[in-house]
């Protein structure tokens, strides 16, 4: 799902949350227009992200699962994506 970053900008934004190993809802939420794709199913899903057309944004709680998704993508030749640096608690926080 497409989200707008302001000023015309479009990206993918990618919640990599486990909601189902958690077994509840994120304690800090989730950005609406977000879709949910755990860290353990991204690999699965690799060859439909390498195909997006605008950049992509990985969130996570902290923003570790999201600098290890973005390694993994760039491993896979995967350059226009970026991380949302401190995760929801920075989002949240506003920090």
């Amino acid at each position: 799902m497409k989200i707008a970053l302001g000023i015309g900008a479009i990206a993918l934004a990618f919640d990599l949350g486990d909601r189902l190993q958690a077994g509840k809802a994120m304690p800090l939420g989730h950005i609406a227009g977000a879709l949910n794709i755990p860290l353990a199913g991204l690999a699965a899903r690799t060859a439909e992200l390498a195909r997006a057309r605008c950049p992509i944004v990985l969130v996570c709680l902290t923003d570790k699962r999201s600098a290890q998704a973005a390694a993994e993508l760039a491993g896979a030749g995967i350059r226009h994506v970026a991380v949302l640096r401190g995760g929801m608690r920075g989002w949240r926080g506003g920090g």
